[in-house]
């Protein structure tokens, strides 16, 4: 197995874990990080996902419900639609980055384009200002669906089309020269649950894009699940949560088999503070660097106090 004692993204000694893109994305929010007692306990903090233009997201007056959670099914739909401030509230973070690297914090700022935008025209002017605030790493989301057909359904994400992500990868890499640490997120690859994970479309994107990127983060949600609480979306919505941490494992295994040896891989899906204790090992065997989550994050109000609670499981 390859070792990744050098990668930007290696915690040495402290706890391996990451709290995911979709959580973090104001400096309110990180600041009780900054102020931790024991800095070597922080999680690798995931910033955004960021925009260029402001994105109102999905929710609204009229129908507000983006997020649902049932705790008997340890299921969370998802359809919030990336809300945040676009480009700017990216630039914001930079005293913040700042000050989580003074105390050892390591960040990965994660950047995506919105639906009605393509892709290539986007991410590349992302990148770039992303790496401007000097972050540790900065994260492409692949696996958000990035395009509407006519009439009005959503294309597929661009990971799912291998040719296109070594683009868009290939674009960013260029815009950043070979010394920033770059990375993607990927899809999981399946319509449901219920599948198993589609292993040459892993492959494919993988492949192509290896020679571009030092990390990979997976899984996404799998979208387009039926939540009929969430009204934002008429019913649809990401589903997450450990319902689907088989989905999880079958793409991690799948990823390193195909990932190049200098290739990181940071796992989510599925995980939270009531499986970590075998989730965590687990994954660490099936190859990945580092282990994390959003949804139990994103649910609390004090994510700090969650990342705590992590730290004390690991450690």
């Amino acid at each position: 197995m390859a070792s990744f004692e050098n990668h930007p993204l290696a915690v040495g000694d402290r706890v391996p874990y990451f709290i995911a893109a979709g959580v973090l994305k104001e400096p309110r929010q990180l600041e009780p990080f900054i102020q931790t007692e024991d800095p070597s306990l922080l999680p690798l903090l995931t910033l955004g996902t960021f925009t260029w233009p402001v994105s109102p997201g999905n929710a609204s007056d009229e129908h507000p419900v983006d997020f649902i959670y049932y705790d008997d099914l340890q299921m969370a739909g998802n359809a919030r639609g990336l809300p945040g401030g676009g480009v700017e509230a990216m630039r914001a973070l930079r005293p913040t980055i700042r000050s989580l690297s003074e105390i050892g914090a390591k960040t990965v700022v994660s950047v995506t384009n919105l639906p009605h935008e393509k892709a290539i025209d986007v991410i590349p002017n992302l990148v770039e200002e992303a790496a401007a605030l000097e972050p540790t790493a900065i994260e492409v989301n692949l696996s958000c669906p990035n395009g509407r057909k006519p009439d009005g359904s959503l294309h597929e994400p661009v990971c799912n089309n291998s040719e296109a992500s070594a683009e868009v990868m290939g674009a960013s890499r260029e815009r950043l020269g070979p010394g920033i640490c770059l990375g993607a997120k990927d899809a999981p690859h399946v319509t449901s649950v219920r599948e198993r994970v589609n292993v040459p479309a892993v492959s494919r994107l993988i492949v192509a894009i290896n020679p571009l990127i030092n990390f990979l983060t997976g899984i996404n949600t799998i979208g387009g699940q039926p939540f009929p609480e969430i009204t934002s979306t008429g019913g649809k919505g990401g589903m997450s949560g450990p319902v689907v941490v088989d989905i999880a494992h079958q793409w991690l295994h799948a990823a390193r088999a195909n990932a190049a040896p200098h290739v990181a891989i940071l796992s989510c899906g599925g995980v939270d503070s009531r499986n970590l204790a075998v989730e965590l090992p687990l994954r660490q065997k099936l190859g990945a660097l580092l282990v994390g989550g959003n949804q139990e994050f994103y649910r609390s109000a004090q994510p700090h106090v969650v990342a705590q609670q992590w730290a004390q499981i690991m450690g």
